[in-house]
């Protein structure tokens, strides 16, 4: 089975005789992992996954089960997303031929007999699915609020339910209830809401099953439909008392391999600190994900483009270096930053990228791509990018790209900061700086008595050649002041990669003029050529929304324009 780790048969302490086959995966947002516990006197499947070859193995260690002793079956969701049940929403034959009594907390219930696709995350597969029957609703509002015991009939079979509820901290209340099976068999489940409202653990013994609630933080995971920051702080708390009692000896995950006690506090208290950066974020639901989804195109293209920049520079640097005779400096150089290990990232998520196109892989599965390879490449980086050989526009650049992965994933863009410039002024400086080499000659001059620094100041004159030498750039002022409210160095980087495109196009002129305009203040800039590989306007667009400007993208007669204006609020600035 794709993505499958071995399991075998684990006794599971405390339980009266109770032992637990794993279907652990290696993390994957499409499939969850899946349990078989088998009691003296039931099977129980805590979570199905959405592989079909998981759940056909579940199928087949049901039947074994069954086959050794006959006995009935009963699946305990610990929420309802389609990667945890998907066993059951669409293998409703296995359910019924089988008499398989499906148990799962009251909202989810409700969401699966409803064949709600918010809830139930479906529509972020892309998938209808129809309505589920649930047997028996768990941890119920009034369950909640009264506590007490109810007998529930499932498929003929009577499970009996006991709730009530502890003090975690302050006005906190842990809700459980005690489900006994006809064998006499039992397990304890407890409300912890907030990656989904309806999210559980279940208790069978020393053994905790803890669904997905480690994971509720990560992006493109948090901001699900319902997903609550208040609440998923108070479960990782209440989660945390659990685990404290000392009653619990492993816990079993929803995804990935399962965890010792102590490792699982130090998780839930990172999960917390977390969860409290993105109390406000914005929802992750299908707008969220196309969003996502195109910023992870632009992040492909973009960091391909900048770290072969960046790699070439570094090895004209080292050719020249050791031209001079320096190798030693060479050597440093090349091995600045990992390359190699950037190039394979890319390689690999370009190929990622294909296979979405062709339908292999699901658009979720990109975006979590997209961050993972972001981090990657974050880590790559390293100490090397602080280095002044390197362009600091170029580093900016890099690492703005991706922080803003997370940023376009969480939505959190709204929470960019600015300052009040002067547009005019600070595009006069930009223009007059960005082909002025003469502050690293005057770093080489200076450094003349001082071998060591004289090489470093070498070093980044070589590196930093003269940009858009073939490429006239040109500005023109219409208006002064322009008082406006951006990131002056995110906008300036911004409008130099944009004329990089242009100069790769072909362009031997780019203007770039700024003017006040009825409701703030407006950039355009124009250049003489349009190329077919000319990058689509959403990039620009993304770009700079993130110095708080509004892009607006011109194609024809053979010219392209892109325009970039800031609207003034009621203070006067720009906004």
């Amino acid at each position: 089975m794709s993505g499958q780790m071995e399991g075998d048969w684990i006794e599971i302490p405390g339980s009266g005789g109770a032992y637990v086959l794993p279907f652990t995966r290696y993390p994957d947002v499409c499939c969850s992992n899946a349990y078989v516990v088998k009691t003296p006197g039931e099977i129980l499947v805590i979570d199905t996954g959405a592989d079909e070859a998981q759940i056909a193995s579940l199928a087949a260690a049901v039947r074994a089960a069954n086959e050794e002793r006959p006995c009935p079956a009963f699946v305990l969701l610990t929420h309802c997303h389609l990667d945890h049940a998907y066993g059951v929403i669409g293998h409703r034959e296995w359910i019924e031929s089988s008499g398989i009594a499906i148990l799962a907390q009251e909202e989810g219930a409700v969401a699966l007999e409803g064949g709600d696709p918010h809830l139930t995350v479906a529509e972020m597969y892309g998938r209808e699915i129809g309505p589920v029957p649930v047997d028996v609703h768990l941890l119920t509002a009034d369950d909640r609020a009264r506590g007490g015991e109810r007998t529930v009939e499932a498929r003929g079979r009577s499970v009996r339910l006991a709730a009530d509820r502890v003090q975690v901290e302050g006005e906190t209340a842990l809700h459980r209830q005690r489900i006994t099976f006809p064998s006499g068999a039992e397990c304890t489940v407890y409300h912890l809401p907030g990656h989904s409202p309806d999210s559980i653990f279940v208790r069978i013994g020393e053994h905790l099953f803890i669904g997905d609630i480690l994971f509720a933080a990560s992006p493109g995971i948090a901001g699900l439909h319902r997903w609550n920051c208040g609440d998923l702080c108070a479960s990782a708390r209440s989660a945390r008392q659990i685990l404290a009692s000392g009653e619990i000896g492993y816990c079993w995950n929803g995804h990935g391999r399962g965890m010792t006690v102590p490792d699982t506090l130090r998780a839930l208290s990172a999960l917390e600190r977390e969860t409290k950066k993105l109390d406000g974020i914005c929802a992750f639901d299908p707008v969220r994900l196309n969003e996502s989804v195109c910023y992870a195109r632009d992040l492909l293209l973009e960091a391909g483009k900048l770290f072969s920049v960046i790699g070439g520079r570094l090895y004209y640097l080292s050719y020249y270096l050791e031209e001079l005779g320096e190798e030693e400096e060479a050597e440093k150089y090349r091995d600045l930053l990992q390359n190699d290990a950037i190039d394979e990232f890319l390689t690999n998520f370009s190929a990622f990228a294909k296979e979405v196109g062709a339908g292999k892989k699901l658009e979720i599965q990109f975006v979590l791509k997209a961050v993972q390879i972001a981090g990657k490449i974050e880590r790559a980086l390293g100490a090397g990018a602080s280095d002044p050989v390197l362009d600091a526009s170029l580093v900016r650049r890099a690492r703005h790209l991706l922080t803003d992965c997370l940023s376009t994933v969480y939505g959190l863009d709204e929470r960019l900061s600015g300052e009040e410039i002067d547009l005019a002024e600070c595009l006069e400086r930009f223009v007059t700086g960005f082909k002025d080499p003469s502050r690293l000659d005057e770093a080489m001059v200076t450094a003349v008595e001082d071998e060591s620094a004289f090489l470093a100041a070498l070093a980044a004159r070589i590196a930093s050649p003269v940009l858009f030498e073939e490429t006239a750039v040109g500005l023109e002022v219409c208006t002064r002041p322009l008082p406006v409210m951006t990131d002056p160095e995110r906008l300036c980087d911004g409008i130099t990669s944009l004329i990089e495109d242009f100069a790769a196009a072909g362009a031997k002129e780019v203007k770039i003029s700024v003017a006040g305009t009825p409701d703030g203040a407006a950039i355009a800039v124009t250049s003489d050529a349009l190329h077919p590989d000319w990058p689509y306007a959403g990039i620009y667009e993304r770009r700079f929304s993130r110095c708080r400007g509004r892009c607006a993208v011109e194609e024809g007669d053979g010219e392209a324009r892109v325009v970039v204006c800031f609207r003034y609020g009621d203070d006067g600035r720009s906004r």
